[in-house]
Formats: structure tokens, sequence, C-alpha cells
């Protein structure tokens, strides 16, 4: 009996410690600009978020990934697509048409200032699971999608 509860309490350990394990795969395929608007709304959607969860996750990343809208297929994707580390739900499709192609674009929230890093937002098919820390081209960020709540 304690031997199936030690393996119990293990596996929970272990478990818990992946969750704040880092994906360094870049999950941004290319970059774009988003609209003023898109910007204000996204960084507000942030700034709330940081204020009611911030103190859960502690000072590390410093920076959140916040998904700002969502953006149409455009000429020139596929090469990227083939050289992304992350678009393995584009591919696991088998139909490798534009049509099932759903691409989200994501800015990088600075907590401490309080403002997105700049202008630029990155462009991502997959994205790591809501609260999950990975890399969006130079900044590694905790994920939230859309800043609605903790739990997406």
């Amino acid at each position: 009996m304690s031997r199936a509860a030690l393996i119990c309490l293990c596996l929970i350990l272990l478990g818990c410690a992946a969750s704040d394990s880092v994906d360094y795969r870049n999950f941004a395929i290319d970059t774009y600009s988003p609209t003023s608007n898109e910007i204000q709304l996204a960084e507000a959607r942030a700034r709330n978020y940081w204020s009611r969860y911030g103190p859960r996750f502690g000072p590390e990343p410093k920076y959140l990934a916040v998904e700002t809208s969502k953006v149409f297929p455009y000429g020139g994707l596929y090469p990227k697509l083939l050289n992304s580390e992350t678009t393995a739900s584009f591919f696991a499709q088998r139909k490798g048409n534009y049509a099932n192609l759903q691409l989200k674009g994501i800015m990088i929230y600075d907590t401490k200032t309080g403002h997105f890093v700049n202008d630029q937002g990155y462009v991502s098919v997959d994205t790591p699971d809501p609260g999950g820390v990975a890399r969006f081209g130079d900044y590694t960020a905790r994920y939230i999608g859309t800043g609605r709540s903790l739990f997406f």
C-alpha cells in the first residue's frame, strides 16, 4: 500500500514540476503589424490579467504573450510553415490547405512597464497551453491567450 502511495506522490510532484517548464521552440512563424485598436484592446486585457493573476506566477518570466487578433493567411506563408518548429497541428490535418489554417496574432507584454515591448506582433499557428511559458521570437513569455481568465 505504501509503495503505491509513494508512486502516486512522485507522479503528482513530477506533474507539478513539468507545468513550470519552458518550451524553447519558437512559436512565432512570422511578424505582423497589428492595428492601433488591436494593440490598445490587447494591452488593456493583459494589464487586467496581470493585476488579477500576477501574484500567482511571480516575477519570472517578466513577459506575457497575449493574443491580439486572428490573422488571415497570406502569400509566402507556406515556406515559413515548413521551417517552423511548432506547426505540427497544421500538417497533422493532412489537408495542407489554407482553409483550415488558424493564425493568431501574438504580442509581448512587459509586466514591469505595463506596456507591450513594441508595436510588432508575431504570427503563430500553434500556441502553448494557457499559462505555459514558451518562446515567441526573441522573448520567453507566459502565454495567456486573450487574457480573459486564468483558466481558458
